[in-house]
């Protein structure tokens, strides 16, 4: 059964920032583009770097290890080497605080 379980603050992730959080096991990239949080597995599809520590801009990511790029927006791959999308979690942020659903 799934739950939303917080793993910050909406301030720990300000407008065009990525912070990475870990909750039950797993690394989770949390994204703000243009004031909408979004959360994905920290990991790339093609060889499991951080992305969280790729660069960030223009609403793209771009690992770090090998280039593969990603659209923030909905975690689309946009170029090789890229494996397939980046795993999405629902979010919500409720008072402030970003919580995710993770299963259980």
């Amino acid at each position: 059964m799934a739950s939303y379980i917080n793993v910050a603050r909406e301030a720990d992730v300000a407008p065009g920032r990525v912070k990475c959080v870990r909750t039950g096991g797993r690394r989770i990239a949390l994204f703000n583009e243009s004031g909408t949080v979004v959360a994905y597995a920290d990991y790339c599809t093609h060889s499991g770097a951080p992305v969280s520590e790729g660069s960030y801009e223009n609403g793209v990511v771009t690992c770090p290890w090998h280039g593969a790029q990603f659209r923030v927006e909905d975690g689309k791959a946009l170029t090789p080497p890229a494996g397939g999308n980046l795993r999405c979690y629902p979010v919500r942020v409720v008072a402030g605080a970003i919580a995710v659903e993770i299963d259980a």
